[in-house]
């Protein structure tokens, strides 16, 4: 049996090897955390010492009583006498977790079966605009406290602080508390910010994997990303900022030169300069394109072009968000979907 560390808080006790072992568990996705000095030497997310002691027993029982694993790097005799110590004071202690639960692309039946039960089981939910919102409201009915700390594109928007404040906060309190994001966490969502803040506040928590709207999107609408003899690349991109913007972190001339499907999200705004940014980089302007708005839910529409029409078929058909845009020959091919 292997033991699947992405996104999971793994705490480092110092000794000889505590750097290689930090290294090994960041290969893993793991978010190694570390106590007092190590933290500052080796990098890792600095664990709350709650008093001025840096011992490792101490560090041992504060990651029992949290449920994170020990990657204890000092000689055995020494660390099997303190484990002893601290499972016994990790017993005398209790304290709330997190869950980050990706909700997929809208509709409610596409969240995952352990998703579900996270929503089912929470004391505290913080909730997207996107995603099964309807089943977060469920929960509300039952009692669960409900959150809203939706980022709406160009509009209103709940600081990444206050988000990471209100997590901690409900979890010190003991509760179950629950961050459910639309698509996957991980998939510019912020999820591994708010592992951080999770783990720098000694918060246990875990990681629900969702349904991404980058597939589920198109899938939904009868576009297969990959089709046979079409490509054999997929290459997604966050449209949030425009080609020119100096906060862009695209690489638009190799971006241009590639042949297989482009998948952008957040992008219905800046679809228009993309385009262009292509084009003028070199990718055909007659490429197909398909913009699938509201993927997966009633009002879902599914609207083609192509690379040179882009931009004002958008803004013809007053298409906006969410929205995800295909790109490349495989968005020539739509099935008829039932």
């Amino acid at each position: 049996m292997s033991l699947v560390l992405t996104g999971v808080p793994v705490l480092v006790v110092d000794g000889p090897e505590a750097e290689v072992a930090a290294e090994l568990l960041r290969e893993q996705g793991a978010v190694p955390v570390g106590w007092g000095d190590v933290a500052t030497r080796i990098g890792l997310v600095r664990i709350p010492a709650g008093t001025q002691k840096t011992a490792a027993d101490e560090a041992l029982a504060w990651a029992h009583r949290n449920g994170i694993p020990v990657d204890d790097r000092r000689p055995r005799e020494e660390a099997q006498e303190q484990t002893q110590d601290a499972t016994t004071s990790a017993s005398m202690s209790s304290a709330g977790e997190v869950i980050l639960v990706g909700g997929g692309p809208g509709d409610p039946e596409l969240i995952t079966v352990a998703g579900a039960k996270a929503l089912a089981e929470a004391d505290v939910i913080l909730t997207d605009h996107l995603g099964p919102v309807d089943l977060a409201e469920d929960a509300a009915a039952r009692g669960a406290e409900l959150i809203d700390v939706a980022k709406i594109p160009y509009s209103r928007q709940v600081a990444q602080e206050r988000i990471n404040e209100l997590m901690v906060e409900r979890a010190k309190e003991g509760k179950k508390v629950v961050r459910l994001k639309g698509g996957d966490p991980f998939i510019f969502g912020r999820g591994y910010e708010e592992i951080e803040a999770c783990a720098a506040a000694g918060i246990t928590v875990r990681v629900i994997p969702g349904v991404t709207s980058m597939t589920a999107g198109p899938a939904a609408a009868g576009i297969s990303l990959t089709h046979r003899g079409l490509n054999h690349d997929l290459t997604l991109v966050s449209g949030h900022v425009p080609p020119h913007s100096p906060k862009s972190l695209v690489d638009w001339t190799a971006l241009a030169g590639m042949t297989g499907t482009l998948v952008l999200i957040m992008a219905v705004k800046n679809a228009g300069a993309i385009a262009g940014e292509l084009i003028d980089k070199g990718r055909d302007a007659a490429t197909p394109a398909v913009v699938v708005e509201n993927a997966s839910m009633p009002g879902q529409r599914v609207t083609s072009a192509t690379l040179a029409t882009l931009g004002e078929t958008i803004e013809r058909e007053g298409l906006g968000h969410p929205a995800v845009i295909v790109v490349g020959d495989a968005a020539g091919h739509i099935a008829e979907l039932g």
